[in-house]
């Protein structure tokens, strides 16, 4: 724990409370313990948003809210919280289940951007809102200095939705379908819906990844005339 403190330059008051935010639900499931990290995975995507919005604000002053929106979404995706949390080194802290040590679940994208959402929460809680702001600063400000528009070009939901609004004024919504397999490899399909009408579906480990999965191959189709 020590050496996560240093490399986020943050020494906790309550120590239950960032090692709470390193334990993957499957580590607690196996010791029958109800104290796991996804209440703080929550909290830490919501304090995310706001300090990115803020930082965005400040340093893009001539986007409006479409670019600034856009530009947030590259930056909190999975892909890029999982590079986050492989820069602090998280696969080496995480506390996982047998079954997720197995399957290499310190190495999942999923789960190490999960980790790293759960350690911004567990900042704000122990510290104040200054505190984590600094970090996620510290954090993001070399990425916002060389800023690659491309990235945003990963968030397929964000593409459908302006695409979908600028040309029939509507946006789609997504339906959870099916959620199956163990608890430490969940797999789930959402399909697109618009106007009573399936645009696609698409599968993944997550929700989130299920619902870009599905935006992107929506897109695939309307760029092939498959969809109007």
């Amino acid at each position: 724990m020590k050496r996560l403190e240093e490399k986020i330059n943050y020494q906790f008051n309550d120590k239950k409370l960032l090692e709470k935010s390193l334990t993957h639900k499957s580590w607690a499931n196996e010791a029958q313990s109800t104290e796991h990290n996804e209440k703080l995975e929550f909290l830490g995507d919501a304090v995310l948003d706001l300090a990115l919005s803020e930082l965005l604000y400040e340093h893009f002053p001539n986007d409006d809210e479409g670019g600034l929106s856009k530009k947030r979404a590259s930056l909190v995706n999975e892909d890029y919280l999982y590079i986050r949390a492989q820069s602090l080194g998280l696969n080496d802290f995480i506390k996982l289940g047998k079954g997720e040590i197995m399957s290499n679940g310190g190495q999942k994208p999923r789960l190490l951007s999960s980790c790293y959402e759960a350690l911004i929460g567990a900042l704000y809680l122990d510290g104040s809102w200054e505190k984590v702001r600094d970090f996620i600063r510290k954090e993001y400000y070399p990425t916002l200095l060389n800023f690659n528009e491309e990235s945003y070009q990963k968030d397929y939901k964000t593409r459908l939705q302006e695409k979908m609004q600028g040309e029939h004024r509507d946006t789609p919504t997504y339906e959870l379908v099916k959620e199956e397999g163990p608890p430490h490899d969940r797999r789930f399909q959402v399909q697109i819906l618009f106007r009573g009408q399936t645009l696609s579906s698409g599968e993944g480990k997550t929700k989130k990844s299920a619902e870009q999965s599905a935006a992107k191959i929506a897109l695939e189709k309307m760029e092939e005339g498959e969809l109007p």
